[in-house]
């Protein structure tokens, strides 16, 4: 069967067509076969009754004239008696089946007729009925076999043959009228069924289409309502389900592209893999985060991951590897739907600590750096105070006081120094604005240091410019300077120089400190406002500080 003639097929209009159609044709069958059996019927019964009277009325003259013309060589003229009989053959038959007489022709008289109608009345003694086809004639034959009887005493048989082709010929007439009525009947309710199935089919045909727009993703056409019956409901069901699925996508849309902006922006970066491993998504930050990485394709090789290591994850996984110059912290978990045992991919949220490493790094340092700096001067208070205790001459007891106040002021500066960035990093300290003298405050700064520049063997210079007094807070713009001019005279040799001075630009002063010392590598120039942070850790550690 083509696929026009598999399409047409499927269509509910042809369906209902033919089924209505069919159910018709059917019916009308159906009737018109008990119409015309019972016509038939009716024509077949009227011809056999009137045969059956006709016979009747024979067999009574024959007893008649049988009784009465006993004796006598020659039988009464029956044909003559009987003029009605000319549209049939009648027979007159003895008891043994022997032809006494017959409206066929004198030369029938004296043979024996036995046929099936005839042999049932003469065995039985009843009358007999049977119509039968005559081939020679072409016609249907009508035969009735009535017995003739005198006071009890069976005389014969009269049997008579009548042609009833006439009521066969009626009811081919008929039949042809029915069978015509019927194809006209049939070609019109196949119209009509067309035209009513149409208005049945029309609708879900509208709504077909309408299904197939919003399975295409579609929905901006709607199925008219025509009717108030079922299918005008379903057509009002499909226009509210298409609105509420064009409200639900377009929720989803903004959902997903709001959800998409967000991974796309944020600042861990985000792997999506299959099942296999492949890389099927990476936002911007895994981009930079993977910059230099093989781009094959394979996520797995990416993060330093095998087959196995995927397999090996239930629900997730943790780890930090180095990506470049980077140390991410990689985090995997695998995609699972409801109740299914199997993954169906893998997400991986990557996170850069490398900085947050390193200030990890330097936090551990310097918590080293801070016990070493604080075991020290602890551990000269206590020799000192073991000395003391054995009562020492007077003026080794005051050296061993003095000592003992050096090393515990080295300790209050130190914890004054880790009180100060611990207020100044949570923001709980408060500033104290007023004018300062620049030239009054630099030259205390540089008078506080002298002593201890000349000790070392460091010349330490002064060159102001003129400038108006500033606003500022003064302890902590000491404590900045005496942090500068402290650190530049530990890091400057003997004969070395150290060199303040300041000079504006414009409506800002700019305070310098200068030494001929070890300076400052460039790779660590970045990093000296950080934390904790120390370029020589040997060194620094042996000097003392916080960092």
């Amino acid at each position: 069967m083509s696929a026009g003639r598999q399409g047409l097929w499927r269509s509910i209009r042809v369906r209902l067509v033919i089924v209505y159609t069919l159910l018709l044709l059917f019916s009308l069958q159906l009737i018109g076969a008990y119409f015309v059996r019972a016509l038939t019927g009716a024509l077949i019964h009227s011809d056999t009754q009137q045969a059956k009277n006709q016979a009747q009325v024979i067999a009574t003259i024959v007893v008649s004239e049988l009784t009465g013309g006993q004796g006598k060589s020659n039988p009464p003229p029956l044909l003559a008696a009987s003029p009605q009989l000319a549209d049939g053959v009648a027979y007159v038959l003895s008891p043994d089946g022997v032809v006494r007489d017959t409206s066929a022709g004198a030369a029938l008289i004296g043979q024996k007729r036995i046929d099936s109608v005839a042999a049932q009345t003469l065995v039985n003694h009843t009358t007999a009925v049977a119509v039968h086809y005559d081939s020679l004639s072409d016609q249907h034959l009508l035969s009735v076999a009535v017995p003739v009887e005198s006071q009890g005493n069976f005389l014969g048989v009269v049997e008579l043959v009548v042609p009833v082709q006439a009521s066969y010929v009626v009811m081919r007439k008929v039949t042809t009228i029915f069978y015509t009525g019927t194809a006209l009947t049939l070609a019109l309710a196949t119209l009509l069924g067309g035209v009513l199935t149409g208005t049945i089919a029309q609708p879900v045909v509208e709504v077909t289409r309408q299904a197939r727009k919003m399975a295409a993703g579609d929905f901006s056409q709607r199925v008219a309502v025509r009717s108030d019956d079922e299918f005008g409901e379903l057509s009002a069901a499909i226009n509210h389900l298409a609105d509420g699925l064009q409200d639900a996508l377009a929720v989803g849309a903004r959902e997903r592209e709001r959800l998409h902006a967000v991974i796309k922006y944020m600042g861990d970066g985000v792997l999506a893999l299959d099942v296999s491993g492949v890389l099927m998504f990476k936002n911007d930050a895994a981009t930079q985060l993977l910059d230099g990485a093989p781009e094959d394709g394979q996520g797995l090789s990416i993060l330093g991951l095998t087959r196995k290591d995927l397999l090996q994850v239930k629900g997730d996984r943790a780890f930090i590897r180095p990506l470049g110059e980077a140390l991410v912290h990689v985090h995997v978990t695998e995609i699972r739907k409801e109740g299914d045992l199997q993954a169906q991919g893998y997400v991986a949220l990557l996170r850069d600590v490398t900085e947050q490493e390193r200030v990890q790094g330097a936090r551990r340092d310097f918590v080293a750096n801070v016990s070493h700096e604080l075991r020290t001067p602890l551990t000269t208070i206590k020799s000192y105070m073991e000395a003391l205790a054995e009562d020492p001459e007077p003026a080794t007891r005051q050296h061993f006081l003095e000592v003992v106040a050096e090393q515990t002021e080295r300790m209050i500066r130190l914890t004054q120094d880790l009180l100060l960035l611990s207020g100044l990093e949570k923001g709980g300290r408060v500033f104290n604005p007023r004018p300062v003298n620049v030239q009054a405050w630099l030259r205390t700064a540089v008078e506080r240091f002298q002593l201890q520049a000349r000790a070392q063997g460091v010349e330490l210079r002064l060159q102001i410019a003129p400038h108006s007094p500033v606003i500022g807070d003064r302890d902590m713009l000491d404590r900045i300077l005496d942090n500068l001019l402290s650190n530049a005279l530990k890091y400057t040799a003997y004969g070395g120089t150290v060199t303040l001075r300041s000079w504006a630009e414009q409506d800002v002063l700019v305070v310098e400190v200068a030494d001929t010392g070890t300076g400052i590598p460039s790779e660590d120039l970045p990093h000296v406002f950080e934390r904790f942070y120390r370029v020589d850790k040997g060194r620094s550690r042996k000097m003392g500080g916080s960092g």
